[in-house]
């Protein structure tokens, strides 16, 4: 009996929106115009990946100084972070959009597919990006009641630290902060990074580049006490390289001016050269000796980071996905508009079956 009533009232519910057929086919109609007006409106965007794989096998030496000084760059407090923790590439979305890696990435130059754009990227994300046609309201009003403390102070983003920073450069950190996309597969320990722009060669381009830049940060970063300990070695090198020839100009000028003396004076000042030249080419062999080992230990502490996929120019749009945003707003419209029938339809006559009711008793 509930079942065949069930069926009934289902049956009923679509006897009354085929009533009411011509409202249904109105707004579904007025919805699928606007759809397709929002979704040409809308600037295409283009997204281009590049994924590469780090290396996991770091020794516990290089590995305690490198994650420090990434943590501190990337505002990151790892705490007790031991070495044998070998997860420093959970910490790349972190760099990526860390404000100083941003305004590095912002120096770079690039160039649209068809030739017309060639500026860097500060530039380009200022002046050439498009928007829909209803945010020309919202730009007119934000520069009418733009107030002076908002106004720009004349500081280069390139110049000004992260506290110097005006709002405008801040929201502009961010909206390309959002165009950035750094993924980690735990499972394949693969890291894809993704970068999304208007124009489909820019896209390409800064996806590479925020990949090189990245290993660039993390080279630095993994191996800042090597390169520290080689710039030394190099500086002590070149002083003791210095020193030595000082010294060895000194013993042949000397010697060749004293080639016929006898004096005992002057062979024991000769030989004190000599054997101070002699020391300082010690002194000097065993400094280069050193620095030798210390870029053979630069490079073995270098994590590597191999590129799997480079980065492509895209050929379709990845925004926006204009029949999934018609489906949306058809099917949103046909739902409520439905709704709206059967709700309406129940308050209309539900005063009569009320009163039916209170007859019947």
């Amino acid at each position: 009996m509930s079942n065949a009533q069930n069926d009934t009232d289902i049956i009923s519910l679509f006897i009354l929106l085929w009533k009411r057929r011509r409202l249904v086919i109105c707004n579904c109609t007025i919805a699928f115009v606007l759809s397709v007006i929002v979704a040409f409106s809308i600037p295409k965007e283009y997204t281009s990946d590049v994924i590469v794989a780090p290396e996991l096998s770091v020794g516990e030496s290089g590995l305690s100084g490198g994650l420090s000084s990434l943590a501190q760059m990337a505002g990151v407090d790892l705490g007790g972070l031991s070495g044998n923790e070998a997860l420093y590439p959970e910490l790349y979305p972190e760099i990526v959009s860390s404000t100083p890696f941003l305004i590095d990435m912002l120096k770079m130059e690039v160039e649209s597919k068809d030739g017309e754009i060639k500026a860097d990227l500060y530039d380009y994300l200022t002046t050439h990006q498009k928007g829909a046609w209803w945010g020309i309201p919202f730009k007119f009003l934000k520069r009418l009641l733009k107030s002076k403390g908002d106004a720009d102070d004349g500081i280069s983003i390139y110049e000004a630290s992260s506290v110097q920073l005006t709002r405008d450069q801040i929201l502009l950190l961010e909206s390309f902060s959002s165009m950035l996309n750094v993924q980690l597969d735990k499972t394949t320990s693969l890291i894809t990074v993704s970068a999304t722009m208007q124009d489909p060669l820019i896209a390409a381009t800064v996806a590479q580049a925020v990949a090189d830049k990245l290993q660039a940060y993390v080279d630095k970063y993994h191996t800042v006490k090597e390169r520290e300990n080689v710039a030394y070695l190099e500086n002590l090198y070149e002083e003791s390289k210095i020193k030595y020839k000082k010294i060895q100009e000194e013993y042949t000028s000397y010697a060749d001016s004293h080639q016929n003396a006898f004096l005992a004076s002057v062979k024991a000042k000769q030989t004190d050269l000599e054997n101070e030249m002699q020391l300082s080419y010690s002194i000097c062999t065993q400094v280069a000796q050193q620095l030798e080992a210390a870029n053979a230990k630069l490079q073995e502490k270098k994590p590597v980071i191999v590129v799997i996929q480079p980065a492509m120019t895209p050929i379709k749009a990845s925004s926006p996905k204009k029949v999934m945003l018609v489906f949306i707003y058809v099917f949103f419209t046909l739902f409520f508009t439905a709704a709206w029938i059967i709700v309406k339809n129940r308050l209309v006559h539900y005063p009569n079956k009320l009163s039916d009711r209170l007859e019947n008793q």
